[in-house]
């Protein structure tokens, strides 16, 4: 299939004549309209699109230090198949000598993840149609307004506005399994020029900025898009291909050889585990927290957004009533400061690093005295002993606050050691040696290992399993987008 980027013109000349005036709902007719600026007939015999993006992001509340905003290198191929609501993606990032991938398909009805490092394949209910491609397809206003078109029956006009000292047109849709969107709509060129979608933080949304239109095969596309979340840079792209109807099957294929990795669990629920006495894993999805029975009150450690919920799951499974009187923070990732405000609002006392004060304050959105924290200092122990918390500083999070549960042999981590997988042990990799250094040189002797991200205990075999596998990351020899990732000698 030819590759090229025309110009806008050449794909205008495709289109089936001009649009009559508006007739029916205002939705339909500006829908229309924007199809036939997009290629009309063209546009709508695409069936099959395939972007190759090349962009950098810029990770606010999610860098290596709360003072500093980190940027990462991204390759993405998308293929998509819009008639059999297939998706398949191949991501890369990182730099040479330091990345990773990660390749994802949905199938029409069933999600799958590849592990080319161990070439094992497994399903995965969490890989959906919607969100197969992480998401990386909001870049392309051409899928869009795919969607768009598609979900056209909810679709609702909401008016006129500048923007970019231009007059548009603002519609809202919300695809299944897709979060609200607003298309701003030029009302002279019929293109779109932005997106905006919320984001989970109250208050903040994400901008797409689409610019210099061109077109493939009479379909026009962005060849230029620009992310900003809560105004500020987000995601650049460098570069973009974009084949439309092209033979996408091999993007579906299961290289040969590939054994099949484990079941998922399923956490869509919530769960509510006893790991000793006193000791309860509680969450769901992404989210866990550990809680500490302490005589008169609970310790906590996990942050996710929802920690009312899992406190008041905890609380009921026990048959306990007691306050929560203090919280460790195990980092300062937005995600995981997520259920901060929950935390202040229950009454606790924040056990953290000078560092973090202030983005606990931010996200607490509450005001706190300072008599609110308990800092650690490399560490520190408390409710007498029964929770130990340790600063594990490494490439993840400049602070990382680790905890251990003396009762239960227990130590409860963030985004350091877990799997989702019915049994066997997570990839190792160099983090996991100087986790377990750390942990000896405290004359901690773990027996198990929770996490905030899974309700699944590992156990102290499976660390040592996944550091005697650490494995270099694998970048298919077949995937173009790893040229920018190869080292030199290979």
């Amino acid at each position: 299939m030819r590759v090229l980027n025309q110009a806008i013109m050449a794909a205008m000349m495709c289109l089936p004549g001009t649009f009559s005036a508006f007739a029916g709902p205002i939705e339909d007719a500006l829908i229309d309209k924007t199809i036939e600026a997009y290629g009309g007939e063209r546009f709508h015999a695409m069936e099959r699109l395939v972007i190759a993006d090349h962009y950098k992001g810029f990770r606010f509340g999610q860098s290596n230090d709360p003072a500093s905003v980190d940027e990462a290198v991204y390759d993405a191929l998308i293929s998509i198949d819009f008639k059999a609501k297939r998706k398949a993606l191949q991501w890369v990032r990182g730099r040479k000598g330091a990345f990773s991938i990660q390749h994802q398909i949905f199938d029409g009805s069933k999600g799958y993840r590849l592990d080319h490092t161990d070439q094992t394949m497994s399903q995965d209910d969490g890989i959906t149609y919607a969100g197969a491609d992480r998401r990386v397809s909001y870049f392309l206003d051409t899928v869009l307004l795919k969607l768009l078109d598609a979900t056209r029956d909810n679709a609702a006009y909401l008016g006129e506005a500048i923007y970019g000292g231009r007059l548009h047109q603002k519609i809202s849709f919300q695809a299944e399994g897709y979060p609200k969107m607003t298309l701003y709509l030029d009302k002279e060129s019929r293109l779109v020029s932005a997106m905006a979608r919320d984001h989970w933080v109250a208050g903040q949304h994400y901008m797409y900025q689409f610019k210099d239109h061109g077109a493939v095969d009479g379909v026009v596309y962005a060849q230029d898009t620009y992310v900003t979340r809560g105004g500020l840079p987000f995601n650049v792209l460098l570069s973009r291909t974009v084949q439309v109807n092209s033979d996408i099957e091999a993007a579906f294929s299961i290289p040969q050889g590939y054994g099949e990795e484990g079941s998922a669990l399923d956490f869509s629920d919530m769960q509510v585990k006893k790991l000793g006495d006193g000791v309860f894993l509680a969450g769901k999805g992404w989210g866990f927290s550990i809680f500490i029975d302490a005589g008169d009150y609970f310790v906590a450690s996990g942050g996710y957004t929802g920690l009312k919920e899992r406190f008041a799951a905890m609380k009921a499974y026990a048959g306990i009533e007691k306050p929560l009187k203090f919280q460790v923070v195990s980092h300062h990732h937005i995600d995981h400061l997520g259920g901060m405000k929950e935390a202040a609002e229950l009454g606790a006392t924040f056990i953290t690093v000078k560092d973090h004060i202030a983005s606990i304050r931010e996200r607490a959105e509450l005001p706190l005295a300072d008599d609110r924290f308990l800092l650690v200092d490399t560490a520190g122990s408390f409710a007498d002993g029964k929770i130990q918390v340790f600063d594990f500083p490494n490439a993840h999070a400049s602070h990382h606050l680790v905890s251990y549960i003396p009762a239960v042999k227990a130590v409860f981590t963030a985004d350091l050691f877990l799997s989702r997988q019915e049994s066997g042990a997570p990839d190792g990799y160099e983090a996991l040696i100087d986790l377990r250094d750390m942990l000896g040189n405290q004359n901690i002797d773990a027996e198990y290992f929770a996490a905030a991200h899974s309700g699944r205990v590992l156990t102290a075999d499976d660390l040592a399993t996944s550091i005697a596998n650490i494995k270099p990351e694998s970048c298919p020899a077949n995937w173009t987008q790893c040229a920018h990732w190869i080292p030199d000698d290979r």
